[in-house]
């Protein structure tokens, strides 16, 4: 044994020199590095080998991982799917080529000459989750993945994964560690790499990706349609809009009839048109309705007018009167003047026939 392998590499803390390389490993597991620790019966699994199996089969979940991300870019053909993809290579590159130029065994590196450091299963489900975690803080919410409930088992079965490469003697804690700080740097620079350079600027990897029609779903550009380009701002406007009528329907109890609900970009063919049609109309509305409003108010306008020439009129009514009355007393004052005026000339003013009276009376007497 010490002729095959270095002093160096037998005499690391890390190598666990109690294990047992006789125990049975089928071609299978051995190829994807998830052999079991002890001899085990697969069918039917005894109550004993449960938990082994359960985490060999925890150890295997990157391979149909890997399997379900290419389906994925296949069927949504979108920048995402396609980005998380070619990210996962990239990680298998970057971790292999560490392991290399750092050599650090496996625990098991007894029975499996292999380099451990750093976990590409620790790095693989890392950067991944990482991934999202970065679009949920970078990523306006229009952006944002419309399937992030899927996630909820995947961080919950996740440390269960990294668990089953320590159990299993395929990894040590440090390595597991290493991989997880490796995996968060690759997921969240890869995010930002493609969000904030690549897929705002002219480049290679966006003039391939409009090449072959693939959809831009997490930048503020343009989404690929059959029938031409969109873009994305005045979509989501319009979607915006949509989600206000919505509200304003539920509240009216009549939500279900008139509105559907809009569940990602790929409906962008069929709801595209109906959405612009429903936009249209309800500006008509609110043109129309706003249009009654002003019609209302200058009604009212209107009749305050009447009221104030009306109470003017009254107003302007009840001085003539006044003044009437005032002239009719003027008149009357005055009529009484003059009959005073008449009366004292009367009284001052002698009799005529006094006078002749007198004037014979005194002829009288000369005779």
């Amino acid at each position: 044994m010490s002729n095959y392998y270095s002093n160096d590499i037998i005499n690391s803390p890390i190598i666990n020199k109690n294990i047992d390389c006789s125990i049975p490993c089928n071609i299978f597991l051995y190829f994807l590095s998830s052999c079991p620790t002890k001899t085990i019966s697969y069918f039917p699994p005894s109550s004993n080998d449960l938990m082994e199996i359960f985490m060999i089969l925890l150890s295997l979940t990157p391979y149909p991982t890997v399997f379900l991300l290419l389906c994925l870019a296949a069927y949504f053909h979108t920048s995402r799917s396609v980005l998380i993809l070619i990210m996962v290579f990239i990680e298998n590159f970057t971790v292999i080529s560490l392991k290399s130029i750092i050599g650090e065994p496996r625990p098991n590196y007894l029975c499996n000459a292999e380099y451990g450091y750093p976990s590409n299963h620790s790095c693989f489900f890392t950067c991944i989750l990482f991934w999202f975690i970065a679009e949920e803080i970078w990523t306006p919410e229009f952006y944002q993945c419309k399937y992030k409930s899927y996630l909820i088992p995947f961080g919950i079965i996740y440390p269960f994964i990294l668990y089953s490469r320590y159990y299993l003697n395929y990894h040590s804690l440090g390595q597991i560690f290493g991989g997880f700080i490796l995996g968060i740097i690759i997921g969240i620079g890869w995010f930002l790499l493609n969000t904030k350079f690549i897929l705002c600027n002219d480049n290679i990897l966006k003039q391939l990706m409009t090449k072959f029609c693939i959809e831009n779903n997490l930048t503020n550009d343009i989404l690929y349609q059959d029938d031409g380009y969109v873009l994305l701002d005045e979509y989501q406007s319009l979607i915006k809009k949509e989600n206000e009528l919505i509200d304003m329907k539920q509240k009216l109890k009549n939500v279900s009839k008139n509105i559907k609900n809009f569940e990602g970009l790929d409906d962008l063919n069929e709801n595209f048109k109906e959405i612009l049609t429903n936009d249209i109309n309800n500006n008509e509305n609110e043109k129309g309705i706003n249009n009654n409003d002003n019609d209302n108010e200058n009604d009212s306008n209107d009749n305050n007018e009447d009221e104030n020439d009306n109470e003017n009129e009254n107003e302007n009514d009840n001085e003539k009167e006044n003044e009437n009355e005032n002239e009719n007393e003027n008149e009357n004052e005055n009529k009484k003047d003059n009959n005073e005026d008449d009366n004292n000339e009367d009284e001052e003013t002698p009799d005529d026939n006094e006078l002749y009276g007198d004037e014979l009376n005194s002829d009288e007497n000369d005779d």
